[in-house]
């Protein structure tokens, strides 16, 4: 478990903001030699992660806002919200903006980058900007797209990515489990508020699917993301299974597709 002082000072935010060379939940062309979906080895992550650039972490929610959005409201607002994600799924990441310059893009690594931190989750800035211009809830789809990157981290935490792509040619197993994770964190979200709306995530990953189906980087086509979400959120609103349950259960679904 990790302990509520733990979630408040590492789970909050933290915001890197600089020129780095970059990558979304997408089978986006790229140059990497051999493509995983959005997860990054340590070597990647150093390309992207800056470590001398300027970083700040909120630690109690009371700091001043640092502008790293452009928006100190919604800076805040993701401060609350990522806390919440490493309450749900019990991961401990470090978190940052890059410049997604040749493609909207997020990634997630187990490389760590902040101390006691369990890996570390890129989000793209371009990305963001393209997410906050939505008209249905944005920060809602800015939310399902670090849920899904922070189910890459528990997927390192757990082990659980030789499991998952045992006999696999494409990231498709991985990729929609991590869906499946975002959509039980939406579940139990809309259990604490219940008018919240969880449908934006399964939107979100819907819009971000593929038909590349034999590219290694298949994701899992739009309506695959889209049931993966929905899900998840049945373990965990209908269904309330404890994270433990919900990981086992997003397996076997995967497993069967």
């Amino acid at each position: 478990m990790i302990a509520r002082r733990e979630v408040i000072l590492g789970g909050s935010l933290t915001l890197l903001w600089a020129a780095m060379h970059p990558c979304a939940g997408t089978a986006q062309a790229r140059s990497r030699a051999a493509y995983r979906g959005c997860i990054l080895t340590e070597a990647e992550l150093s390309s992207y992660y800056d470590t001398k650039a300027e970083m700040r972490m909120y630690m109690t929610g009371r700091e001043p806002i640092i502008h790293k959005s452009g928006n100190a409201a919604f800076d805040y607002a993701l401060a609350q919200t990522l806390a919440r994600l490493t309450a749900t799924l019990q991961v401990l990441p470090g978190f940052a903006y890059y410049d997604d310059h040749d493609g909207l893009n997020a990634f997630a690594s187990d490389a760590v980058r902040m101390q006691k931190a369990d890996g570390t989750v890129l989000f793209g800035s371009r990305l963001l900007r393209r997410l906050m211009a939505g008209d249905d809830h944005p920060d809602v789809a800015v939310t399902a797209v670090c849920a899904h990157e922070y189910g890459h981290i528990l997927q390192f935490k757990r082990g659980l990515i030789p499991r998952l792509q045992a006999g696999q040619t494409t990231v498709k197993r991985a990729e929609l489990h991590a869906d499946f994770l975002a959509g039980y964190y939406a579940g139990r979200r809309k259990l604490e508020k219940r008018d919240y709306p969880a449908a934006v995530f399964a939107a979100t990953q819907h819009s971000f699917g593929d038909n590349q189906v034999s590219h290694p980087s298949h994701h899992g086509t739009p309506d695959e993301r889209a049931a993966a979400i929905v899900a998840g959120f049945k373990a965990g609103y209908e269904q309330g299974r404890p994270l433990e349950d919900a990981i086992t259960t997003g397996i076997a679904y995967v497993s069967r597709l």
